[in-house]
């Protein structure tokens, strides 16, 4: 049977090339970098390395980067950072960022609202964010409907902030608040920093076609010292230099060609399915009316590789396992949550969770595969609408 994989922001198979990076450090240079001798210095030199190409592609420091062991422990790092602070984040963060800000001490945790397009408001930002503010934490793609937040005007904002709050504490070296982006799933689109305008930003190999158990933090110099103690998996970083200079290559050749077989596939399952309209913003009470697959947010700048619809009158759970008895992988929601929860995401836009279903795409995805998944699903949809 045809295996078609459309849970890319899940998780994303390892490239190529990085299994042979990452196999020189595996079976041959796989030295404890602490150590003394000669082979462990060649080893915190490839390190070192490893940060300088990684730099290259941010347009940032070698020294801004710090290893983890992936997203969410750098989102953790972020966090307990700011302990006993004034944090905002939005109101669908990442499972990390969401949970961990529920257990950080004495912390005054705000969360700004977002519409049904999924975009967070900025003036609400604006208005949220006080001299006692220390961190502003907005993810830049979410993972479960890919909207794509407007990270250079938010890091306007927390800039206007900073000045205002340099000037009420009458100090000149105030550097708060610091804005964070966990942009793990942003890999369509370009990660500079200096341009992006951030202080802190998360990227996970998982999401990069890179190692599993390995990521980073990007944290600008004279901001806030994060460290992680531990053994450096070498042969994770470096397969991880790799995979983003891999990513960031592709990124605008895959960006295009994402776009069409996501722009395909949306027109497949109006042509398919000729009683059902596919829509983009319609209200809930004509959602509830009509016999629509809804598209959960906007179409127009989101991440390419990110699809979320709602079909009424199924089961999502049970219309992925029907999928998969066909050969189509797909999710109904972040792997990060438990299998109880629904989309916290979803219910926020004003989404039906139960009923919502997404497909991610990847390097690996063609128009066959779309037009597969798209045959298996009008099969099922015949039988239930």
């Amino acid at each position: 049977m045809k295996r078609v994989y459309l849970d890319y922001a899940s998780l994303t198979p390892v490239d190529k090339g990085v299994l042979k990076e990452m196999n020189k450090y595996s079976t041959k240079n796989y030295t404890n970098s602490s150590a003394f001798y000669a082979s462990a210095v060649k080893a915190r030199k490839a390190i070192e390395s490893a940060k300088d190409r990684i730099a290259k592609v941010l347009h940032a420091h070698a020294d801004e980067i710090i290893f983890t062991s992936g997203g969410t422990e750098s989102n953790n790092l972020v966090l307990r950072s700011f302990e006993d602070k004034n944090i905002i984040i939005s109101e669908i963060e990442h499972s990390s960022i969401i949970e961990n800000a529920k257990t950080i001490g004495n912390a005054k945790v705000i969360r700004v609202h977002v519409g049904e397009n999924g975009i967070i408001n900025l003036e609400e930002l604006k208005r949220t964010i006080t001299s006692e503010t220390m961190l502003v934490s907005i993810m830049m793609v979410n993972n479960e409907i890919g909207s794509v937040q407007p990270i250079r005007e938010i890091a306007k904002i927390v800039r206007d902030a900073r000045k205002k709050s340099v000037k009420d504490n009458e100090d000149k070296n105030y550097k708060y608040p610091l804005l964070h982006t966990d942009a793990c799933q942003a890999m369509y689109l370009p990660l500079y920093v200096e341009k992006l305008g951030i202080d802190i930003m998360t990227l996970d190999g998982n999401k990069i076609y890179g190692p599993r158990g390995v990521g980073m933090l990007y944290i600008k110099r004279g901001t806030v010292k994060i460290s992680r103690p531990g053994t450096e998996n070498i042969s994770g970083i470096m397969g991880f230099a790799t995979a983003l200079e891999i990513a960031d290559k592709m990124r605008e050749k895959e960006h295009r060609r994402l776009i069409e077989l996501k722009d395909f596939f949306i027109k497949g399952l109006y042509e398919k399915n000729k009683d059902i309209k596919v829509i983009n913003g319609q209200g809930e009470n004509d959602y509830q009316a009509n016999k629509h697959i809804k598209i959960n947010g906007v179409l127009e700048g989101t991440s390419p590789h990110i699809l979320n619809i709602s079909i009424p009158n199924i089961d999502n759970d049970f219309f992925i396992l029907q999928l998969s008895h066909r050969g189509v992988e797909c999710s109904t929601k972040s792997a990060c949550l438990n299998d109880k929860d629904e989309s916290y995401v979803l219910n926020v836009i004003g989404a039906q969770s139960k009923h919502s279903v997404r497909f991610s795409f990847g390097r690996d995805t063609t128009k066959s595969d779309i037009k597969y998944a798209l045959k298996k699903i009008d099969e099922i949809l015949e039988k239930t609408l």
